[in-house]
């Protein structure tokens, strides 16, 4: 039996910074591995994950509705059958309802296979306090369906948002199991030893489970050989994205990214590439730019997310313009 977590939660609360912090704490006898849906189709958080040494398939793009359809399953049974993992971590976009997830996982195909374990739901406490999550239907099902709720990013967060936290925890029904709050997705192994809410499932309907059929799923988007730079957009719930895959040839200047991506008004900003000053992780939530040096993967990914539609070509030409000088 594979144990399996589900790791929820909305845009840019960190979840993929939380799962690389579990990973460096698992035990040396076990292989975990990971299974990261994004909205957009570059694939930014997969090769995060895999530049770290993680075993990770990817279901980018598609229907966000339907991540519990056939491109994910099929994506789910490769990856178990390929590697064969002690624990599975499954990374869902920010933008997906977890229910259809859990759902899936189980089904009678997976009942002697997989193993649920307890679910996280990683948020920004300071989102408590604003509509604009409060009223989503997604962030208030992440949170519903999560076994433990743990609060990232609390060094943003001020006292009124401890409170709006500590609350959460005391109105919720069924009680979490557990409940954390970090800074840096630092997340205790211990947090996923906890146990699920058997009653979570049937807690209200969900709109949006039905599945669409899609054949075509692939291994994570990659340049073909020779093939310099290509572009990638999608759209759905009111969100757009638009991404690159850059050639690992291509270098960056650091300096000209920074200042490009702090120009940008967009909702949502992450990457990995190559620059002269090493390679970086790049991610930008709320005008806050982070970065951290990472391990080259096969190319640069980079990919800009917002509520409104990005004009590709104009946003290409200047992510071009920060290239170094040869």
């Amino acid at each position: 039996m594979i144990r399996t977590h589900l790791i929820t939660g909305f845009l840019g609360v960190g979840k993929t910074t939380a799962i690389l912090h579990l990973l460096k704490q698992k035990p040396a006898d076990e292989k975990w591995a990971v299974l990261v849906n994004e909205f957009g189709e570059v694939g930014v958080d997969g090769a995060i994950l895999a530049s770290q040494g993680a075993v990770v398939k990817e279901v980018p793009g598609g229907c966000l509705c339907c991540v519990s359809g056939l491109p994910f399953q099929i994506g789910l049974n490769m990856l178990i059958a390929r590697e064969k993992p002690d624990v599975l971590l499954i990374e869902p976009t920010g933008l997906g309802h977890p229910r259809n997830i859990l759902q899936t996982l189980r089904n009678e195909h997976y009942r002697d296979i997989l193993q649920p374990g307890a679910s996280l739901c990683v948020l920004d406490p300071r989102h408590l306090s604003d509509p604009r999550y409060l009223d989503n239907d997604v962030f208030a099902d992440q949170i519903q369906l999560a076994d433990v709720l743990v609060a990232n990013k609390t060094d943003l967060a001020t006292d009124a948002d401890r409170n709006a936290f500590e609350q959460l925890l005391q109105r919720a029904e069924p009680a979490k199991t557990a409940s954390a709050w970090v800074v840096n997705g630092e997340i205790a192994l211990e947090l996923l030893a906890g146990g699920t809410q058997s009653q979570r499932l049937a807690l209200h309907p969900d709109a949006h489970a039905h599945q669409h059929a899609r054949e075509d799923l692939a291994p994570q988007n990659a340049l073909a050989e020779g093939e310099e730079l290509r572009l990638l957009e999608n759209h759905g719930q009111g969100y757009y994205s638009v991404g690159w895959l850059i050639n690992a040839g291509w270098v960056f200047s650091a300096r000209a990214l920074r200042g490009w991506l702090n120009s940008l008004d967009v909702q949502r900003a992450k990457g990995i590439i190559l620059t002269d000053e090493g390679s970086l992780v790049l991610n930008m939530r709320d005008g806050v730019l982070t970065e951290m040096p990472t391990r080259m993967p096969d190319e640069s990914r980079l990919e800009l997310l917002h509520t409104q539609p990005l004009e590709s070509a104009v946003l290409q030409q200047s992510l071009l313009a920060c290239r170094a000088e040869s």
